[in-house]
């Protein structure tokens, strides 16, 4: 079981709950706060597979719903997601490593509007995207 963080503030957005590196959810996010912007690189490992040799389409939401989210944190502050739509373009393989790109659009009140792309490291295929 997950132990509750030691103090308000210390919290991960992905817990790993499987042993051994490169299994499942291995990426690193870089933001940058003035252009409301946080690219992520991405590499599902096999613990990730939906249909054989193909990353699950959970596991990209889940990636995308942290970039996104993460992004929304920098820019308005405590945040939840109420509404994520993701267009989903091209399988991922197993393994391939991607380029997540999130970016905050406007906001409006109490909301934050975003959008993001989830590429192939080179750019040349768009796997999906998402608000």
């Amino acid at each position: 079981p997950a132990e509750a963080p030691a103090t308000p503030g210390d919290t991960r957005l992905f817990l790993r709950a499987i042993d051994g590196a490169g299994a499942g959810f291995e990426y690193a996010m870089f933001l940058n706060t003035a252009q409301r912007r946080l690219l992520c690189l991405f590499q599902p490992g096999p613990y990730l597979e939906g249909h054989p040799g193909l990353t699950h389409g959970g596991a990209i939401a889940a990636i995308v719903d942290s970039a996104l989210g993460t992004c929304a944190l920098a820019v308005a502050g405590k945040v939840v997601t109420a509404n994520l739509s993701i267009d989903y373009l091209a399988p991922v393989p197993l393994g391939t490593v991607l380029l997540v790109d999130a970016h905050a659009e406007r906001l409006e009140g109490r909301k934050v509007f975003l959008s993001g792309h989830v590429r192939s490291a080179d750019g040349d295929t768009l796997h999906a995207r998402a608000t």
